[in-house]
């Protein structure tokens, strides 16, 4: 990611502002100077007392990225390229082309990501983790022939002044394929939330109303080893 980069992502990420000592997660949007690379003021907030509350994740289509958008795919430029530079995989017998999401020539072909962001005053912090068909190749047994859960790449982005570091690592994304029952809104998702005391994201998934243990994870700020098993 270019350092260039750095401003516009923290102008246009949609954060959610964390105060460790009072143990609240805000829902107000941060601002910071585009192109400065450094934090603004934060605007005034009205806090919630339950920041360990789990939320569903945030999700980006990335084939033509605009506004937020536009700054996650920055954050995914590296493995974006790769993607874009092979050739899209053989259609299976009986299957349509995806047009023109799956276009070779068009966009970020099947590029998709989700999100979750925190501003801790001083320092911004956003778990993301990326989707295209080639740069998940691997996934795990799904309880619905509605939902493949893939193993995908997972970065934790973290901005703070006009440094930042990102560390590499791997999650799931459950990704629908339109075959399945018709369920309701919370059958299938992914959710997230923040612990104050570990400082630690935590990342949970359900398919059909089935938790899939095996993808569940702690994401620490300071990682030593991120990633679901593999």
């Amino acid at each position: 990611m270019r350092r260039s980069t750095v401003g516009v992502i923290l102008a246009t990420l949609e954060l959610t502002p964390v105060a460790h000592a009072s143990a609240q997660i805000s829902q107000a949007p941060a601002t910071a100077a585009a192109g400065s690379g450094g934090l603004g003021a934060l605007p005034s907030t009205r806090y919630t007392a339950d920041p360990e509350r789990w939320r569903p994740v945030i999700y980006n289509d990335l084939m033509f990225p605009r506004g937020e958008s536009e700054a996650y795919a920055s954050i995914w430029q590296d493995r974006l390229d790769e993607s874009n530079a092979k050739p899209p995989p053989p259609l299976l017998p009986g299957q349509r082309p995806e047009a023109p999401r799956m276009s070779y020539a068009v966009g970020n072909r099947g590029a998709q990501e989700w999100h979750f962001s925190a501003n801790f005053q001083t320092k911004l912090v956003a778990l993301s983790v990326l989707y295209t068909p080639s740069v998940c190749t691997d996934e795990y047994p799904s309880p619905s022939p509605g939902t493949r859960i893939k193993i995908c790449p997972m970065r934790l982005a973290t901005f703070e002044g006009s440094r930042y570091a990102i560390t590499d690592g791997a999650a799931c994304y459950l990704l629908k394929t339109g075959q399945g029952p018709v369920e309701d809104s919370t059958a299938t998702m992914t959710q997230a939330s923040y612990d104050v005391n570990l400082r630690a994201f935590k990342i949970r998934y359900t398919v059909s109303h089935t938790d899939i243990a095996q993808c569940a994870q702690t994401v620490p700020l300071r990682p030593s080893n991120t990633g679901v098993r593999q």
